[in-house]
């Protein structure tokens, strides 16, 4: 399997990092961007490719669910795991994001999910989703 190109999207420097250390392990995961601003992202899409996208649901400025809108439509092949704090499977925001085209929902450690939890479903999303886009 290739790299899995993988941008980060959230408000968070903290959680930037943490995502990026649990990733750290796997050399077939590429972090090409750690971006604090939605819009930012949205216009590196062009140039930085990625595989894959996770997006934080809650931002201040443009929020995650508009931002998915406005990555679907500059990279619609791009899969996008929503990541919240909030967002459990079946929520309002939940649908919404799958709606709009989000490949998955993914609730940030913290809310009854492990960090160790997290970052092996983390981990075995992006490679199931990187499958299904090199296919």
């Amino acid at each position: 399997m290739n790299t899995i190109r993988l941008m980060i999207i959230d408000d968070s420097s903290s959680a930037r990092r943490v995502f990026e250390r649990m990733l750290a392990d796997w050399v077939e995961i590429e972090v090409v961007a750690s971006v604090d601003d939605a819009r930012k992202a949205i216009e590196q899409l062009p140039t930085l490719k990625p595989d894959v996208i996770t997006l934080d649901v809650e931002m201040p400025g443009l929020s995650g669910i508009e931002a998915l809108r406005q990555i679907k439509e500059a990279a619609p092949d791009t899969k996008v795991i929503m990541l919240s704090a909030l967002t459990q499977r079946g929520s309002k925001t939940s649908v919404e994001a799958m709606e709009l085209g989000a490949a998955d929902i993914l609730t940030k450690p913290g809310l009854g999910v492990s960090p160790s939890e997290f970052k092996k479903t983390l981990y075995e999303k992006l490679i199931a989703l990187a499958r299904v886009q090199k296919s």
